[in-house]
């Protein structure tokens, strides 16, 4: 084998794996897509060449492109930030090299920070040193791809095991509550759960009190500063808060307790009225419980289910414990681990 014939199948069999990968072309230059066409269908590149912006938002929204090569003046003078800009957003594992007709320091720091890898001169002496960026970042993209690829796995394996293995925790604890004579069931049981009600009058607690619902007992204060005096003794399972109170934002009181007591369930309301609705205070926002609340009895018909959510809340506080303690030196090293792994996908994103 001549030395000519051994350089072009050692190049052939080094660029395999990047035979048909699709390559973007924005420039308005027709003699540039035919020479960018020729010489990248060399490396068994595909070419796809278009001279409209909205064309090729059309193309990259509808197909993965693992290049594209940005001319900055299509189709106007650094017209082509906004292309790289939108191909980093559609499609985050593309690599970007902009191509620009001048010698600018401004032109490369704009590029780059827009989403370019590089800049490249339209030369002809940065002809040979485009078609090797080009063939690197397909590399690039196609290793970006499978290692995207793999994280995912790794991050849902993760998961995966994190919540095997504390569901066979949970069922260890509830045999040895068992084989130590303790019924599981019955650990998170309470003779009354309390309820403090933050409301400036008193029409709805006074019918919560009037019904004496079985296993419930309220606590009224008349103001959000009453309401911050009187959980501070804690001991209240669920804090209901009017939204309607004055001295005090009903959602910041809402905030206040759920961070300083958190083993307390808050929940907002307003009514019982035509407008009137019950909302969970959760780390994520707010969640609709009850609406239309017209009238006092549609929560009364739920309090054995909130009962029954705050003792399945204890049950998983017991075993969130439980294991916390046994394995914190693991759980330390999971998070470390997870984190980790968030900021590779986010990084490559």
């Amino acid at each position: 084998m001549s030395h000519e014939s051994s350089v072009s199948y050692r190049s052939a069999t080094s660029n395999a794996h990047l035979i048909g990968i699709e390559v973007l072309v924005i420039d308005g230059d027709a003699q540039v897509h035919a020479g960018i066409e020729q010489l990248l269908s060399e490396a068994q590149l595909h070419v796809t060449c278009v001279a409209d912006l909205d064309r090729a938002r059309e193309l990259v929204e509808r197909q993965f492109f693992s290049v594209a090569l940005v001319d900055l003046d299509t189709p106007a003078p650094s017209a082509g930030l906004d292309a790289i800009r939108m191909i980093k957003r559609v499609s985050p594992t593309s690599m970007i090299i902009a191509l620009t007709p001048r010698r600018s320091f401004d032109d490369a720091v704009d590029a780059v920070r827009a989403g370019a890898i590089d800049l490249i001169l339209k030369a002809p002496e940065s002809v040979a040193y485009l078609k090797d960026r080009v063939l690197d970042a397909a590399t690039r993209s196609v290793g970006k791809r499978e290692v995207d690829s793999v994280l995912d796995d790794v991050r849902g394996v993760h998961e995966e095991f994190l919540q095997r293995f504390m569901e066979a925790e949970r069922r260890a604890i509830d045999l040895a509550d068992k084989a130590a004579g303790r019924d599981p069931s019955r650990l998170s049981q309470f003779d009354e759960l309390r309820v403090l009600v933050v409301d400036e009058v008193d029409d709805f607690v006074s019918a919560m009190t009037g019904a004496d619902p079985k296993g419930f007992a309220f606590v009224h204060a008349t103001s959000g500063g009453e309401g911050l005096d009187r959980i501070s003794s804690g001991g209240f399972h669920y804090a209901m808060i009017a939204e309607d109170v004055t001295d005090l934002p009903a959602r910041t009181l809402a905030r206040t307790i759920r961070n300083q007591h958190p083993d307390t369930v808050v929940l907002t309301f307003l009514g019982p009225a035509d407008n009137g609705r019950v909302e969970l205070v959760e780390t994520a926002g707010m969640r609709t419980l009850v609406q239309p609340f017209t009238d006092a009895k549609m929560l009364l018909d739920r309090l054995d289910e909130l009962a029954d959510a705050w003792r399945a809340k204890a049950r998983e506080r017991r075993y969130t414990q439980a294991f916390r303690e046994k394995h914190y030196d693991f759980l330390r090293r999971y998070v470390e681990l997870k984190t980790k792994i968030e900021r590779a996908i986010s990084d490559g994103a």
